[in-house]
């Protein structure tokens, strides 16, 4: 269920889009605001708002800027010329260090029990004089990227439409929620436990890392066993607070949410794990790839 998106909102989520596909880089907020005419703080703003709701994502820093999530895309589904309806897609085709990006809108899977190589054919809109035999291709479903298939160009068919990729891989991530698949067993510490107290909680667990909370239990932190290596040979004090060392960048996600989501922040982020927050935004569980990985492979 997504907020409904004001005029003005959704105009500038378009463009931050608009700006995002042409250029593939994090878009600046001057950007989106010259593009559409209208004041940088206002439109600061609005990106902060549709940042706070789950449409954007942030980095900071002089190469930071903002990104669309997967749910802004299906919040414009019907409105974006590359999200039709559900079940299309887009090819990429990688060449000479650049991309090609075509409108997938029918896909077949060839020869999948057959000792052939396994092959797709796709239906696409677009130019296909700017693809050659040989190059390699990426499928992706929209706006879930639920299906997932990469392969090389054996032929195409300017008439059809169409290219016939042979498939090196292929992979469907499946729809569930991370709150079924994490570990619901959240250990915690607390902010004012000495730094040697959460070392031997991390020890007896058997964990690499625990949330660190205050006395309301909300997330003020986050502490691993490789930042509790580095406090000792610094020869930090190990009788201090756990606040005073812990790391302040928490990275969460709702139980709700999509394994799919929970890669890509993963995956953006560059991180291994993130806490999961039930509706009121309280910690009820970790999940990690391992977790991820456990579960796909056990499908």
């Amino acid at each position: 269920m997504h907020v409904p998106l004001r005029s003005v909102q959704r105009e500038v989520l378009e463009a931050l889009v608009k700006l995002y596909e042409e250029n593939r880089k994090m878009v600046k907020s001057k950007e989106v605001a010259r593009l559409l005419g209208k004041d940088e703080g206002t439109v600061r703003n609005i990106i902060m708002w549709l940042k706070s709701m789950g449409y954007v994502e942030s980095r900071t820093g002089p190469a930071g800027g903002y990104v669309p999530t997967l749910k802004a895309y299906e919040v414009l589904k019907g409105t974006m010329p590359y999200v039709m309806e559900p079940g299309y897609g887009v090819v990429i085709v990688f060449r000479d260090g650049d991309t090609v990006r075509l409108t997938a809108v029918h896909m077949e899977i060839l020869g999948l029990f057959s000792a052939e190589p396994t092959k797709a054919l796709v239906k696409v809109v677009g130019d296909l004089t700017q693809v050659d035999i040989g190059l390699r291709a990426r499928i992706e479903s929209l706006p879930k990227r639920k299906l997932i298939v990469e392969g090389v160009i054996r032929s195409r068919d300017l008439n059809a439409s169409e290219l016939l990729i042979e498939i090196s891989k292929m992979a469907v991530i499946p729809e569930e929620y991370v709150g079924n698949v994490g570990t619901k067993k959240l250990v915690t510490v607390k902010a004012t436990d000495s730094v040697k107290d959460v070392a031997r909680s991390l020890y007896t667990h058997g964990i690499r890392g625990a949330p660190v909370v205050d006395e309301e239990g909300n997330i003020v932190g986050f502490i691993t066993t490789t930042d509790i290596a580095m406090l000792v040979g610094n020869g930090e004090d190990l009788n201090a607070p756990v606040s005073k060392y812990m790391r302040r960048t928490v990275f969460t996600i709702n139980e709700r949410e999509s394994l799919l989501e929970a890669m890509r922040i993963m995956d953006f982020y560059g991180v291994g794990r993130l806490i999961i927050l039930n509706s009121v935004r309280k910690p009820i569980g970790i999940i990690t790839r391992t977790d991820i990985l456990r579960y796909i492979l056990a499908l």
